[in-house]
């Protein structure tokens, strides 16, 4: 699904990582249940986090479990799971399937036609367990298609648009905590769209797919600045919020391991570049500078 939001594991206790195995395994179960074996093809740790925040937040009672499951099959598997669980895998597998339904509109891969394919029925009980948020989720998409599609489109309209998004998704049934919880996700989602832009600059400079940070001609060092700015917005939100349990793990994902992509793709990206092309590059981009302000002002 997005694949940013994921714990730095070197950084996390040997009770952490069993902490945070057994509330990724509690989410795929919760798949499992709701949607049938096929749906676990979607399991992603972003919203293990989601779980894990929410779960921080109230503290609801927690169920375990043991278990085979076709990815470990001659081990037991230790789950955990509490009352958000149900709603982290109904929003698995909405987002997953809009990701399929995206890939497959504007890329035509055959893959994604497959898996859209394959979740169309479950995505039809998604709509009918979460409607508003799945109908949230259908018309921010649909408006972030047409801001990509759009010339006059500002560096960050679409990040915003996501954000957006994604701030409605996480104030879902949060209480008292329903204002915080969407600033999180808001902040979170704008980082969340632009660290993917980041990630995909060579390949939709190549294509020509939109990407704010290729319309800019933006530099890494840039787009580190202007991601920055956005987790440091989430993380301000994040510490605010009285939270206890799984404190330092989804610590680990806020301040390393969202980092974790871009800086393999552009710590390996510079050791493999010439001084030649190097310069090269910085030459082509440099026109980005001011643009790029504009994104994080």
């Amino acid at each position: 699904m997005f694949g940013f939001i994921i714990a730095s594991m070197p950084s996390l206790s040997e009770a952490e990582k069993q902490r945070y195995h057994e509330m990724y395994c509690g989410l795929c179960r919760a798949l499992k249940d709701r949607y049938g074996n096929v749906s676990r093809a979607t399991l992603s740790y972003d919203l293990t986090f989601y779980l894990l925040l929410a779960s921080s937040l109230h503290e609801p009672p927690e169920t375990n479990e043991e278990a085979h499951c076709p990815a470990h099959p001659k081990k037991l598997q230790r789950s955990t799971r509490d009352r958000f669980s149900d709603y982290a895998a109904d929003l698995t597998l909405t987002l997953a399937y809009h990701k399929c339904l995206d890939d497959w509109n504007d890329e035509r891969k055959m893959q994604a036609r497959m898996g859209e394919k394959l979740l169309s029925g479950a995505y039809e009980k998604a709509k009918e367990r979460i409607p508003d948020q799945c109908h949230s989720i259908e018309e921010s998409l649909s408006r972030i298609s047409e801001l990509e599609q759009s010339p006059t489109t500002e560096p960050d309209d679409a990040a915003r648009a996501f954000g957006k998004m994604l701030g409605t998704l996480f104030a879902h049934d949060q209480g008292i905590w329903e204002a915080p919880m969407r600033e999180f996700g808001d902040y979170l989602g704008r980082f969340i769209y632009l660290m993917d832009a980041a990630v995909d600059y060579d390949d939709d400079e190549k294509s020509g797919s939109y990407n704010p940070f290729v319309r800019l001609g933006t530099e890494p060092e840039e787009m580190r600045a202007v991601l920055s700015h956005y987790i440091a917005k989430a993380a301000a939100v994040f510490e605010k919020l009285p939270l206890e349990q799984d404190l330092h793990l989804m610590r680990s994902v806020l301040y390393e391991g969202v980092w974790q992509r871009f800086n393999e793709k552009y710590n390996r990206n510079e050791m493999d570049e010439t001084p030649e092309k190097s310069g090269a590059k910085r030459k082509k981009r440099h026109t980005g500078t001011v643009a790029t302000r504009k994104m994080h002002a």
